[in-house]
């Protein structure tokens, strides 16, 4: 019984590493874009990056 506690425990974390890691990818993608668009002279959104997963 206890194995089975321990093992859903630990999906449980590697899950939440998985959704972590997916959030920071996103929001690094959206930066890089804001970043290519600011570099090339275009209009940036003003509003805040949604999920920020550094904060």
């Amino acid at each position: 019984m206890s194995a089975t506690i321990i093992d859903l425990a630990e999906k449980r974390a590697e899950r939440e590493e998985r959704d972590r890691q997916r959030r920071i990818d996103a929001f690094d993608r959206e930066l890089r874009r804001r970043l290519a668009m600011y570099l090339e002279g275009e209009d940036i959104p003003v509003e805040p990056i949604k999920d920020n997963p550094y904060i």
